[in-house]
């Protein structure tokens, strides 16, 4: 997996808790059943993650770190990015 320059400075509790809030709504927005109320709160989530992500670069990392990191960060498709902020959250946690 690719490693990202700087990423345990950008990943801070408040990421960290907006990455654990975004597995469990994702989980049950997929098993949810009919009307399903959890696709609006997973959209929510995931901007505040984002925000939180993008807050998080500015506030943590040099200007040249901040630039290596968002761009390789950009390079990653939306999907990828959650998927890689869960794999890094749940290794730092353990």
């Amino acid at each position: 997996m690719l490693e990202l320059k700087g990423l345990s400075q950008v990943v801070n509790a408040d990421v960290r808790d907006l990455v654990y809030k975004r597995q469990a709504v994702s989980t049950l927005a997929d098993e949810y059943e009919a009307v399903n109320p959890f696709h609006d709160m997973l959209d929510h989530l995931e901007s505040d993650l984002t925000h939180a992500i993008d807050h998080s670069i500015f506030e943590n990392l040099s200007r040249e770190a901040s630039t290596v990191f968002a761009d390789q960060w950009n390079q990653m498709s939306v999907y990828q990015q959650f998927q890689y902020l869960e794999d890094y959250v749940r290794g730092v946690s353990k």
